[in-house]
């Protein structure tokens, strides 16, 4: 009777050691994310120099993983509109963080915004966003001392800029002057002899006109976008890859603002 209770108890220990392991992981690694964040904090301050603030901390550990990591969230102190992410390993290692990549897209945003404000008469948060790619050497041939324009004169053939903006109609017959604008903004693109660019301009409802308050105006672009979902009517997509031969002569062939007639769909719901 003893040794058949003793077979019967083994598959209940085995089960019970499994789930103390499982939540060893997840109590005890989140515990001490605390020594993450300060790993986290020294290798950044090492690595470019200057006073980060960490904001968050996550440890996950999918199952299957041998190891987990501590995903966390930091802003450097002389720019607190940053927001970087870092990886630390359950072993206190650093193994990855975005902040070149965030400072210099940074650097597009505010290049591009400029070139944005002449084209629509206004820059706010809501109003654009541009993500960029670069080629993979470029993070070891530059620094966080180089801006994205130190990299765009030696590098403009290998980087690809992708452009997302909003725009509220001011009538319901103002799709012709908007492709004149848009027609600009994919000219720009085009003078800078970039890998490949892509734009997406979502058009709004013209009564937002007078829904839309000074702090949605403040929104970034992902936040007006959900919030205002329902009040989109067109969307423009447009792209050119220089790799693509057909995509080449597709960007030839756009000489007026016309030609992206083709490339505007209505939405409907």
């Amino acid at each position: 009777m003893r040794k058949l209770l003793f077979l019967l108890a083994i598959p209940f220990f085995i089960f019970l050691f499994i789930i103390s392991l499982v939540l060893f992981d997840y109590i005890y690694f989140p515990l001490i994310g605390y020594k993450a964040n300060a790993v986290a904090e020294k290798f950044l301050e090492e690595q470019y120099g200057e006073d980060f603030v960490i904001d968050e901390n996550e440890f996950s550990k999918p199952l299957g993983d041998d190891t987990g990591t501590y995903q966390i969230r930091a802003h450097p102190v002389a720019n607190p509109d940053l927001t970087i992410r870092i990886s630390v390993t359950e072993d206190m290692e650093p193994i990855w963080d975005d902040y070149l990549e965030i400072k210099w897209r940074a650097d597009l945003n505010e290049q591009f915004g400029s070139i944005y404000k002449e084209v629509y008469g206004t820059a706010e948060s809501y109003s654009y966003m541009v993500n960029v790619s670069f080629p993979e050497s470029t993070y070891s041939d530059y620094s966080i001392t180089n801006t994205y324009q130190d990299i765009f004169v030696q590098e403009h053939s290998g980087i690809s800029n992708i452009v997302f903006a909003n725009v509220i109609l001011n009538s319901s017959n103002d799709m012709d002057y908007q492709l004149d604008l848009a027609y600009e903004l994919v000219q720009h693109l085009k003078s800078q002899e970039l890998n490949y660019f892509s734009i997406e301009i979502t058009y709004y409802n013209e009564k937002l006109q007078h829904a839309v308050t000074d702090q949605d105006k403040n929104l970034n672009y992902y936040a007006f976008s959900n919030k205002f979902l329902k009040d989109r009517e067109y969307v423009l997509d447009f792209y050119s890859d220089s790799m693509d031969k057909e995509s080449i002569k597709k960007l030839d062939q756009l000489i007026s603002p016309t030609d992206l007639k083709q490339y505007l769909r209505e939405i409907n719901f």
